[in-house]
């Protein structure tokens, strides 16, 4: 009758009690060349010797030969499902049993010791630590999958994409996003000061001038340091001209404009705080990839980052209008002529009821102004909009961008544009010269090419006979044509000469 091998050693063929091993471990001579005499041999080191007799042939045949069987089926299924610990050790056995089949280097002491302990952990336990052993199996798996997925290491299309945006989204659009919000909570909270605090046309006028000057000065101080270093060179020198050029154009537009200088006091400074936070960000993990600036690619990229700021712009214009110093200055302007319907006149009566204070509707238009402004608190919603909106364009700007960027460079042949992993560095002062001088200069530059454009266009254009929905698509048409022009100072900016 069929035996399990756990209690093979232990069936009763006799009234005496059951036979076990002395040992945990099962111990098997395979150097005697399986002969009859050396299995009775074995079978008397297992039983003691005052059971001995009472086993006949017949018993000890039977004893064996399920014990035969049992074995068989044991190692067939570990064969089949074993872990690499389990295999390891069972070929370990059969390349000893083939390495010596005739026996001629036998020796007593020649054992090989099977540690039960071994198959801890495989598919023959129970339900329970089948699952766990499945779990973690598959936990495993997942952990390889997003190691591979966050280092960029597939090696097709489909699985390169994935890298690529889940690595942009993890760095980009979270940075991009987060310090969007808290932008848009600067430019509140300094419109609003500079409202309630009663600052000057001319105030406002120089703190406008001052921020939109920062980006032009690194640019200038760092193409006095690449000349001074000797890494300039053709291409750093038409990157810094063409940015210096439009930042030119742009706050000559600002002064230009009626009340759109005084209106960068806010705008401009909120501009300045993102993009040097984005570049100190930047400082600690850096971005990079392994497209290489072309004319080519240049173009196309501006071309796709024109179109994507146009949807961005517009898609904040239509679904988070009420975010940043905008919203305060709108609420903080002439109240509307019917009153009883406008936001301004109702959150200014909410504020005096809460205050349990009697409204006075006999105010000036500036008191009630302040007031107003005053009462204001931000909408999160909407700058967490902004915030997602601009995230997005720039994720996709990063992955798209350089796709084009990289297959129309000279070698594009390889494993295709993939963004370098997320890293963590500690700058040398090099790198925080080159940051602050070169990539800092551009982003700060643009960023406010970008903020003077919107603000002198759409004052310009609501001056005339034009619906409101037609000057946002104006306004946003004119940002994306400059951002397309901008783009050779974003590409060649980083392309210096190393210094001799």
């Amino acid at each position: 009758m069929p035996i399990s091998p756990t209690s093979a050693h232990a069936t009763q063929y006799s009234s005496n009690e059951p036979v076990r091993p002395q040992k945990s471990d099962t111990v098997i001579n395979i150097e005697g060349g399986g002969s009859p005499h050396t299995v009775i041999e074995m079978l008397d080191e297992v039983i003691p010797a005052e059971q001995r007799s009472q086993l006949s042939s017949p018993d000890t045949a039977t004893v064996l030969t399920d014990l035969d069987e049992e074995l068989n089926e044991i190692i067939t299924a570990l064969i089949n499902s074993a872990d690499t610990r389990v295999r390891a050790f069972i070929d370990g056995i059969e390349s000893k049993i083939n390495g010596d089949t005739d026996g001629t280097h036998y020796n007593d002491d020649d054992f090989v010791s099977i540690d039960l302990s071994m198959f801890e952990g495989s598919t023959h336990l129970s339900d329970p630590d089948v699952s766990i052993q499945r779990a973690q199996t598959i936990l495993d798996q997942l952990s390889d999958f997003l190691g591979k997925l966050t280092r960029n290491e597939f090696e097709g299309d489909l699985g390169r994409w994935a890298s690529n945006l889940t690595i942009s989204t993890l760095r980009t659009g979270l940075v991009t996003g987060t310090l969007t919000v808290i932008r848009q909570q600067v430019g509140f909270a300094m419109e609003k000061t500079l409202q309630t605090n009663a600052a000057s046309p001319l105030t406002r006028s120089v703190i406008g001038a001052i921020a939109q000057s920062i980006g032009p000065l690194l640019n200038i101080l760092g193409a006095i340091r690449d000349e001074c270093n000797g890494t300039a060179n053709a291409e750093t020198r038409l990157a810094r001209s063409i940015t210096l050029t439009i930042s030119a154009l742009a706050l000559t537009a600002a002064i230009t404009v009626p009340t759109a200088l005084p209106a960068l006091a806010s705008f401009g400074t909120q501009m300045a705080f993102y993009t040097f936070a984005q570049d100190l960000v930047s400082l600690f993990f850096p971005t990079g990839d392994n497209a290489k600036p072309n004319p080519g690619g240049t173009a196309a990229a501006g071309a796709l980052n024109a179109a994507l700021q146009f949807l961005s712009f517009t898609g904040m214009n239509y679904t988070a209008p009420h975010s940043g110093p905008g919203y305060a200055m709108a609420q903080g302007s002439k109240p509307p002529t019917s009153e009883a319907e406008g936001l301004a006149f109702q959150l200014s009566a909410w504020v005096e009821h809460r205050a349990n204070t009697p409204f006075d509707a006999n105010l000036p238009l500036e008191a009630r102004a302040g007031q107003i402004v005053e009462s204001l608190a931000p909408v999160l919603e909407h700058d967490v909009l902004r915030g997602a909106y601009n995230a997005g364009a720039d994720v996709a700007g990063q992955v798209l961008m350089g796709e084009a960027m990289h297959a129309l460079q000279a070698d594009a042949a390889g494993k295709g544009f993939r963004i370098n992993p997320i890293s963590f560095r500690i700058p040398t002062g090099e790198q925080v010269a080159n940051q602050l001088l070169s990539t800092n200069a551009i982003r700060t530059s643009v960023g406010q090419i970008i903020t003077g454009i919107v603000i002198a266009a759409s004052r310009f254009f609501s001056s005339l006979p034009i619906p409101k929905e037609m000057v946002d698509h104006m306004v946003n048409v004119t940002v994306a044509f400059f951002v397309l022009a901008v783009r050779p100072g974003t590409t060649y900016i980083n392309a210096r000469t190393s210094a001799a």
